[in-house]
């Protein structure tokens, strides 16, 4: 079970999981973060389960996760405008990413728009949703699904999933890796509430492709010529450029670059 004293041992941050939910068992943090009420401000507050019953991807798709062996957690987040959440998803890819590496070993990569992968394999996966109250932002709930310590996957994910135990060359403790994962998230916070081109630098250096000729994959369907990948913009928008030099811009709703 995730000990909760040692995360708290390790955990070097200001105010990102000062607030801390833990279950043993929960259907999805993302719904229960969004649903959760509290009297102050929640900005920073981490939901947590050791078992995720009914985890979602993008496209309301099932995150299959095995109890006590991963991280399944909600960032809560509560920003002062409804803009650029794609960004604030890439952000925190990053900071998981980089903290995989440096901890584990090994090479992972990010992947527009949500994705960790190494080898190929997914990792981890992002699902970013919001919470208004009429027309003001209530909250970002930026769900995170991290495969540590399983090494047996759905039949349907069977060459696609894989995780730290498989792939790094030392043990990661969830315990230390969440904490050191929340500490990148906040300074990467910060960096996007100040509309830092740094960031936007930071995504793009690590992005799968970036730089490079790819074919897009415009909803479900491949575009006939190739594209050069730039990267994002300060907007979270994907950017691409044809053979025509015309600058192309998406939002990652609808394209994907395979």
């Amino acid at each position: 079970m995730f000990d909760t004293e040692l995360f708290e041992k390790h955990l070097a941050t200001s105010w990102m999981g000062r607030s801390f939910y833990f279950f043993e068992e929960l259907p999805s943090t993302n719904s229960y973060a969004k649903k959760i009420k509290d009297s102050g401000s929640l900005h920073g507050a981490v939901v947590l389960t050791d078992h995720q019953t009914g985890g979602r991807g993008q496209y309301d798709r099932k995150w299959h996760a095995s109890a006590g062996e991963n991280l399944t957690f909600s960032l809560i987040f509560e920003p002062q405008k409804a803009e650029r959440f794609s960004l604030l998803t890439l952000a925190c890819a990053l900071s998981i990413t980089e903290v995989i590496n440096e901890m584990c070993g090994i090479s992972a990569v990010l992947k527009w728009p949500n994705d960790i992968l190494h080898d190929g394999k997914k990792l981890s996966g992002i699902l970013t949703e919001t919470l208004f109250l009429g027309n003001h932002l209530e909250r970002v709930v930026v769900g995170i699904g991290l495969n540590v310590y399983q090494t047996e996957f759905e039949d349907d994910l069977s060459g696609q999933a894989s995780s730290l135990k498989l792939e790094a060359d030392a043990d990661c403790l969830r315990e230390e890796l969440l904490a050191k994962i929340l500490q990148r998230i906040e300074y990467r916070y910060r960096l996007w509430n100040q509309y830092s081109i740094e960031l936007v630098k930071q995504i793009n250096k690590a992005l799968i492709g970036f730089g490079k000729w790819r074919s897009l994959q415009v909803n479900g369907e491949k575009l006939e010529e190739k594209y050069k990948f730039l990267g994002v913009n300060e907007a979270g928008e994907l950017m691409a450029l044809n053979k025509d030099l015309d600058l192309k811009t998406f939002s990652y709703e609808h394209v994907r670059v395979v």
